[in-house]
């Protein structure tokens, strides 16, 4: 018989997406920008920044997921000082009493370690909560839907407060806000997690990210290969949407509602993709939404100055494939984990998947913010027409061509997995 989880467990869970997701955006969107433009910190050198922070994260995120595997009894005591470390690193990071960038840099340590020890231990938690295929797919759902709406938060409140105050001011009432909503996402997964037996052992093996891809299956290595080119061709676009927006479409006063759309859309999606994935399956479903996601965005590139209309039309459209990337890759991952019998080391292999998205936010920066930067694009300036379509260029034909080459080996692995059942 199909297992069937009760929704107020899934909702009080899935909540504490909510206040992560909240934090997560201003860190890696808002951030860079904001020290570029309130603090005239070159592109360059928070590139740079950036990448040297995500080779930390090459040790320190499975490091973390496996330190959470085999500390498991604690975790719950883990979460909630990651949780109080990262309220007081990103209020601290909006408000700098130092250097700019050597105070970006620490904060943003402090901040982001914090954030993966919440998002890795959240994720290994319902990675193993339960074994029908169909229940990981549906607790992964609430768990994103609830990130998506700490992201819509994030998105319409520093713009929303940034109308009547300074953004420094508009930011410590954001942090005010991730205060608030973290004490009520955490009370109520507290009262869940003491509740909620969730079967995994303490594991005591070795936590390095060489180790962990090492004693992996082949399958499992090949899913965080298209995982990483994957997550690199988003998060060019979601390191470069406010310059986007704000330089390109010369539209920021309409960056809410575009932002809004993608998640919202994204939200939407979660919902589609789920259904998509118990017709086609998993694999499938993401193959799909990856060749919709180059269709709809690769027109990005031909927009300019006062193209609102069709950019709310692509974020709509983008949105909901990005649900799919939201949905089927942890759910993917923690069926393999399942069927190997390693959901002992759930979190470790999550800590990669972390450590994957970071890297790619670095990677990303360290790739079309030098290059912008020595093109001549500065954000908020007068920018020439030549800066301007570099910026287009990095924004959305770039991502494009590398989700081509994601699709290509997701592709190729599921052609490779079925080889021996063709007959």
């Amino acid at each position: 018989m199909t297992e069937h989880l009760p929704k107020k467990d899934l909702f009080a869970y899935g909540g504490l997406a909510l206040p992560v997701a909240f934090a997560g955006l201003p860190l890696y969107i808002h951030a860079p920008d904001y020290y570029a433009t309130e603090f005239g910190v070159s592109l360059g050198a928070i590139g740079v920044v950036l990448l040297a922070l995500r080779l930390f994260d090459a040790v320190q995120d499975p490091l973390i997921g496996t330190l959470s595997d085999r500390f498991a009894a604690h975790r719950l005591k883990i979460m909630i000082a990651a949780s109080a470390v990262l309220i007081i690193a990103f209020a601290a990071l909006f408000q700098p009493l130092g250097p700019p960038l050597l105070w970006f840099c620490i904060m943003m340590l402090l901040a982001t370690s914090a954030y993966s020890v919440l998002s890795i231990s959240l994720n290994a938690d319902g990675a193993v909560w339960s074994s029908d295929e169909h229940e990981k797919t549906r607790i992964v759902s609430i768990r994103e839907a609830f990130g998506l709406i700490g992201l819509m938060l994030a998105v319409t409140a520093p713009g929303v407060l940034t109308q009547s105050m300074s953004a420094p001011s508009a930011f410590f009432w954001v942090s005010v806000m991730l205060m608030a909503f973290m004490i009520f996402a955490m009370t109520p997964f507290a009262w869940w997690k003491k509740r909620t037996p969730l079967g995994s052992q303490p594991n005591t093996s070795s936590g390095s990210l060489w180790q962990i891809l090492k004693t992996a299956s082949a399958e499992t290595r090949w899913f965080f290969l298209v995982y990483g080119v994957s997550i690199l061709a988003s998060s060019i676009p979601a390191l470069l949407v406010l310059f986007f927006i704000r330089d390109r479409l010369d539209a920021e006063a309409y960056a809410g509602l575009f932002l809004l759309t993608y998640f919202i859309a994204g939200a939407i999606g979660t919902a589609i993709w789920r259904w998509v994935s118990t017709k086609t399956g998993k694999t499938r479903a993401w193959a799909i939404s990856m060749a919709l996601a180059i269709v709809s965005f690769i027109s990005a590139s031909l927009l300019g100055a006062g193209d609102i209309v069709p950019f709310v039309i692509i974020c709509a459209l983008s949105g909901v494939c990005f649900g799919a990337d939201l949905v089927l890759p942890p759910s993917i991952l923690a069926d393999r984990l399942q069927a190997e019998t390693r959901e002992d080391r759930a979190a470790a292999h999550f800590g990669v998947l972390a450590f994957e998205a970071k890297a790619a936010l670095a990677l990303g920066s360290a790739i079309v913010f030098p290059i912008l930067g020595a093109i001549g694009f500065v954000p908020a300036g007068d920018n020439d027409r030549t800066a301007l379509i570099a910026l287009s260029l990095a924004y959305a034909t770039i991502p494009c061509l590398i989700k081509i080459v994601a699709l290509l080996l997701l592709w190729r692995g599921q052609s490779r997995n079925n080889a021996p059942q063709t007959s």
